[in-house]
């Protein structure tokens, strides 16, 4: 390296100030260079893993005179240190001694509190915690000032019938939902199967709760949030408020367990939208992705939408979904599971820094991992592993197929269990991770069983149903479990709450189911005026304002018929012919 002559530069000026700066970064430089050679050659000689040199020589950032010492340091490190710098790539054999196990100490489950209060409730009161008033006084709300929107807009027609729209209420709303939760139960092909008379297909519940037309107008206005007011750049701002207020429930009233997992979930939607999914791995291949943070045994402590990868800020990476999950339950001596599209050294690190552990498969081409590890034959039964001084374990073993494994938590110690009358031998690693890897998958599987879920054209819809009446009971259910200490099917967990929602009324609340009166429709027959048909004849009324618009009345009164028929049942008792009386109640 050719080092700085001032004769070179004889048109500038420079101080002696100017020229010592130089030569001391040029003097650093020098110093750099002999330490990256030397660190190359003691790394090649060593059995240790090859560091990878990196290819751009890193700025060098001279301090200032008003910069502290620390200061430079600080900046030094921050501008010129990325996140992989941070993945440590010395491994080694496994010691079995993990430099920090991370002890869990909070308390998991329901509050002693609460559960003292509810030991002895039903059903109903466990869900109302979860799903308070306050939710259903938001959509009574909305639903409301949606259908006014709607009335007053131009593309209503006169016959629409949004004109006999009726402002709902709380009550009418959870009979509205209790309804829907009771045809999960009862499965028609078609909504209005469920008030029809047919002796086959007729069932007589419905009808005592509401009638079909106003079930009908109460779905088609049912709404979650303002269209006028909300932020449009949101894509999911049609549900963002029942996404935030079952979150802050979910986690108010029941503290996870010491194993947690994140992982993805699929809402069946194949309507048109923008962040619809593809997962050819989920039953409904095609629908709206949640990711949720479930502990045993499947309660969801909390759930995020995924929007689109150019909108979405938080879901972008598995590091970031992850993280965004479990911001409320970090430093608490956790331990996370998930597969392999979350799992990285990058997640392992970002997790060991707030205080909880992280356990789950790990793909193969992920950065940083050891070679030896990822490229080993195995035979049935075999294992390799590596660990490095951070106590992050990569594990492979050989099942049916390879599987690689990470973990902050363990080593390579085996463990022998009894699966089918035989004595098996495999990793504790794995044993750990297939105990805690299916709270997601559990808490589908208890949604699935009488899923109210139909297809629908309105995602949010969809997606509010889901949450209020799939992913909520299920909730409800594992706190009702547990608290009073029974067996209780998630059938007849549902039941029960279809029993509480449609009792809802003002005077008599979680008594007895109510049954709402419907007036019996009136039955409209041509009857015969008693009397001399002489002294009871008059003009059809129908057919005398018929010939006025068309001959005038004058006209109209030798030309109109004359009958002794009426119907009981109309205003007045009105004189009609057999064709008038036809055409006015629109009998065939």
């Amino acid at each position: 390296m050719e080092m700085f002559d001032s004769s070179n530069f004889e048109d500038f000026e420079f101080t002696q100030a100017d020229l010592r700066e130089i030569a001391l970064l040029e003097t650093s430089i020098v110093q750099q260079d002999e330490q990256d050679s030397q660190s190359y050659l003691q790394s090649s000689n060593s059995n240790e893993e090859q560091l990878c040199i990196p290819k751009k020589r890193r700025r060098l950032i001279i301090r200032s005179d008003s910069e502290s010492e620390s200061d430079s340091i600080r900046n030094y490190v921050t501008s010129n240190i990325t996140a992989s710098d941070r993945v440590s790539k010395k491994w080694s054999r496994p010691r079995r001694q993990q430099p920090s196990i991370i002890p869990f100490t909070e308390t998991s489950g329901m509050s002693k509190e609460i559960s003292n209060i509810l030991k002895d409730a039903d059903p109903g009161a466990f869900y109302s915690l979860l799903v308070p008033d306050e939710i259903f006084d938001i959509i009574v709300e909305q639903t409301n000032l949606f259908a006014l929107q709607s009335s007053e807009s131009k593309n209503v027609k006169p016959s629409s019938r949004s004109h006999a729209w009726k402002p709902t209420d709380r009550h009418e709303i959870k009979r509205f939902f209790g309804l829907i939760l009771y045809m999960g139960l009862v499965r028609l092909p078609k909504l209005n199967y469920y008030w029809s008379r047919d002796k086959i297909l007729g069932q007589t519940f419905p009808s005592t709760i509401m009638s079909r037309n106003r079930f009908e107008i109460i779905l088609q206005y049912l709404h979650f949030s303002n269209n006028e007011t909300a932020n449009k750049s949101d894509r999911i701002f049609k549900i963002r408020p029942i996404i935030d207020m079952v979150n802050i429930t979910f986690q108010k009233y029941y503290s996870p367990k010491e194993d947690i997992c994140v992982d993805e979930s699929q809402v069946p939607f194949r309507g048109r939208i923008v962040f619809r999914q593809y997962n050819k791995s989920k039953r409904h291949k095609y629908g709206l992705k949640l990711f949720k943070l479930c502990t045993t045994p499947g309660y969801t402590c909390k759930l995020s939408l995924y929007s689109g990868k150019n909108i979405d800020t938080v879901n972008t990476t598995p590091t970031k979904v992850v993280m965004s999950l479990c911001s409320q339950i970090l430093n608490k001596g956790h331990t996370l599971s998930t597969d392999n599209w979350y799992t990285s050294l990058e997640l392992a690190y970002n997790l060991l820094e707030h205080q909880t552990h992280l356990i789950g498969t790990i793909r193969k081409n992920r950065t940083g991992l050891p070679k030896s590890v990822v490229e080993a034959k195995l035979q049935k039964g075999d294992f390799i592993a590596m660990e490095n001084e951070d106590g992050i374990t990569i594990l492979k073993w050989k099942d049916k197929r390879d599987v690689i494994m990470l973990s902050t938590k363990h080593s390579d110690r085996m463990s022998t269990i009894t699966k089918k009358g035989k004595q098996v031998t495999k990793p504790k690693m794995i044993l750990d991770y297939n105990k805690s890897k299916g709270s997601v998958d559990l808490s589908d599987q208890m949604s699935s069983y009488s899923s109210p879920l139909r297809k629908t054209v309105k995602w949010y819809r969809k997606l509010g149903i889901e949450i209020l009446l799939n992913i909520a009971i299920v909730n409800a259910w594992v706190m009702f479990t547990e608290s009073r200490n029974t067996k209780m099917s998630i059938v007849e967990f549902r039941k029960s709450l279809v029993e509480y929602l449609t009792c809802s009324s003002d005077s008599q609340q979680n008594e007895s189911v109510v049954t709402v009166s419907r007036p019996k429709r009136l039955k409209h027959e041509l009857q015969t005026k008693s009397g001399k048909v002489r002294n009871t004849r008059r003009f059809c009324v129908q057919c005398y304002k018929d010939m006025v618009k068309q001959f005038g009345r004058k006209q109209a009164k030798n030309k109109t018929k004359k009958v002794n028929t009426f119907c009981g049942q109309c205003d007045g008792e009105p004189h009609l012919c057999l064709s008038c009386f036809n055409k006015v109640h629109r009998y065939v």
